[in-house]
């Protein structure tokens, strides 16, 4: 059974979460990440790697920017599919979150100025 754990793919031991960073020009733009808050710019958040993220920055007077990162293999998860196309076991571990990072991982949001004929 140990052998098999070991052989079952790295990521099953790597983290499960990651640090996102958002800064933008002005600062001091509330960033909510799936719908919810966390903080002002400059702000860091660690969030689920095997999760999809929307991320949304606003600031009064500025058009609200939203990202939407890509997810792709990290780097333990590159390994275990390399191992996993010899050994097949390994590949398991592909199903895990830590298989996964979101790209970027960072984010500098340049706020423009919403056009004042726009606003009600």
């Amino acid at each position: 059974m140990a052998g098999a754990l070991l052989l079952s793919g790295c990521s099953f031991f790597g983290p499960r979460m990651q640090t996102v960073s958002v800064t933008s020009d002005p600062i001091g733009a509330n960033v909510a990440i799936n719908g919810v808050k966390v903080g002002q710019t400059p702000v860091q958040h660690q969030v689920h790697r095997g999760k999809d993220l929307l991320i949304e920055v606003r600031k009064p007077g500025y058009e609200t920017q939203y990202r939407n990162p890509s997810r792709g293999l990290s780097g333990v998860g590159m390994a275990d599919a390399l191992v996993g196309a010899v050994l097949l076991l390994p590949l398991l571990g592909l199903i895990s979150p830590a298989a996964w990072e979101h790209d970027p991982a960072n984010f500098g949001i340049i706020m423009n100025p919403a056009d004042p004929r726009s606003q009600p």
